[in-house]
């Protein structure tokens, strides 16, 4: 403790003694439904720059848009004159500070746009609810994205800050822009629990506004969700801490409602209601948000792991980030018991359907995840249908060429071992790093009919390899595509073969 302690302090001393990025601001000063932001800055900065886009939305939403009256100032603290660049982007002749204004996303329907996500996003109310991605206020010098940074809050008498971010003295302190930016910040009346599972400290957070919803409910819900991950991660969690950050609502904006992960958080927007009615849905967002410690924390391209704020470069593996993440969710609830196998494969069937109603399963996998900021971005969402479909398809080819030995649980473990956190692989990489750590025959052949390939997924051939099928309702097919699909459902085989039900078992309860 002692050591973590002295090393903890020399980074914090470091942020004030050598090149660091300073970030102060002060929430009992709200005006016009705007923050003001002061930042310090180091030697020789000429460029101050706001987000296009951030890891995990998939959108072009120009934070910088909502910043306005940025001011520079030279050391003496004399005014210099600045040239807005453009939407994101602020030149100067070498600042040492700066001041800027903010609005909030939630709530500026002046300021025109793509609508932003609210999970992605912040809101301000005054002596009440500050939801903080910090994404969306703070800026960076470009180039100097792994820089030290602080930020220091000064919040309202009577709000609890909640964050996954480390603190000292009242300053939060990250590495890098990209690991501040990373942690959203909840400040708000909030109701918070805290649990032990496993090697992780779990907060819980919780904003409802009417008080209809307890923390000590949501844990409730999620302590064995939470039990099954662990269980299913090999017994050990790949962070220390952990913060769910939970803001509900009673006037929903567009009617949507969602999350978004964090390497050690995730944040939800959610409506707002008992637990009997939301519990499930806290339960299996929480479920897919929190495997993302997984992918990307634990394993990621290089796109990824040195991530370009303003020319975002897409990766191609969609299927691994998002569809894996949202098959292993289900499928470690399956293996954990929270949910039966007809369950399982009833929201299999659910997302089947809708993959082949409301996508094109013709355009590569890999493609579709490389464009999805452009001519495919009407096709993100099939990330978490077809996505998951492909996972399932994996997993099953996988235990079924190894006898149930080898599956998706133990991949993502054996590459996750062989980079982690702070080491990217190449993305044109990745398939050839499948083949060399599982050595399962026909393995590249998989990924390239199925994944960089458009040929139709094989779930009736791999489902009936643990006792399921595929199957027609009416038993007749239609000739359209999608009709023929909402036909169609995934069930247990009336009498499996004692082969098919041994893989079951391994694929179950390995």
């Amino acid at each position: 403790m002692l050591k973590k302690l002295l090393l903890l302090l020399c980074f914090v001393y470091s942020l004030s003694a050598q090149d660091s990025l300073r970030y102060s601001i002060d929430l009992n000063r709200l005006e016009n439904d705007r923050l003001r932001v002061e930042v310090k800055l180091p030697q020789g900065v000429k460029e101050f720059c706001f987000p296009k886009m951030v890891p995990g939305t998939y959108a072009i939403y120009n934070f910088g848009r909502y910043v306005s009256n940025l001011q520079a100032f030279d050391a003496s603290g004399k005014v210099i004159s600045v040239v807005r660049k453009d939407t994101n982007t602020f030149v100067f002749k070498n600042a040492s500070s700066l001041s800027y204004e903010v609005d909030d996303t939630w709530d500026s329907p002046e300021i025109k746009g793509t609508y932003i996500f609210e999970p992605a996003g912040t809101n301000f109310q005054a002596d009440t609810l500050f939801a903080l991605n910090t994404h969306a206020l703070l800026g960076y010098i470009k180039g100097r994205e792994q820089m030290p940074v602080s930020l220091h809050l000064n919040t309202p008498k009577g709000l609890v800050a909640s964050s996954s971010l480390v603190t000292h003295a009242g300053n939060y302190v990250a590495s890098s822009y990209q690991k501040l930016t990373d942690a959203p910040i909840l400040v708000a009346a909030a109701d918070t629990v805290h649990l032990r599972v496993g090697n992780a400290d779990i907060l819980i957070s919780v904003y409802s506004p009417n008080e209809k919803i307890k923390a000590s409910e949501v844990a409730t819900q999620l302590k064995p969700l939470l039990k099954a991950q662990l269980t299913y991660l090999g017994g050990h969690f790949p962070v220390n801490n952990y913060a769910f950050l939970i803001v509900m609502s009673a006037h929903l904006k567009n009617g949507s409602y969602g999350a978004l992960e964090h390497a050690q958080s995730s944040f939800y927007y959610l409506p707002e209601d008992s637990i009997a009615v939301m519990g499930p849905i806290i339960r299996d967002v929480s479920a897919h948000e929190f495997f993302h410690i997984q992918t990307p924390l634990n394993l990621h391209s290089k796109e990824i792991g040195s991530f370009d704020f303003q020319n975002p470069q897409m990766s191609k593996h969609l299927w691994l980030y998002e569809g894996l993440t949202e098959y292993a969710a289900q499928h470690m609830q399956l293996q954990g018991g929270l949910i039966s196998l007809p369950q399982f494969l009833e929201r299999m069937t659910e997302k089947y359907r809708t993959s082949n109603f409301s996508y094109d399963n013709a355009i590569p996998f890999t493609k579709m995840s490389k464009g999805v900021l452009g001519k495919y971005k009407e096709e993100y969402g099939n990330v978490y249908q077809k996505g998951a479909l492909i996972g399932l398809c994996l997993d099953l080819y996988l235990r079924s060429e190894t006898n149930g030995r080898y599956g998706t649980q133990q991949l993502i473990r054996d590459l996750s071992a062989r980079f982690g956190p702070e080491k990217s692989f190449a993305d044109d990489d990745l398939f050839k790093l499948i083949v060399e750590t599982t050595q399962v025959k026909g393995i590249e052949q998989f990924f390239s009919y199925y994944v960089s390939g458009s040929k139709e997924l094989p779930l009736a051939t791999l489902l009936s390899k643990v006792g399921c099928e595929l199957r027609s309702i009416d038993g007749k097919k239609d000739k359209v595509a999608f009709l023929d699909a909402m036909k169609q459902e995934f069930k247990e085989i009336i009498n499996p073969s004692p082969a098919q039900l041994q893989l079951r078992q391994a694929w179950m309860n390995p």
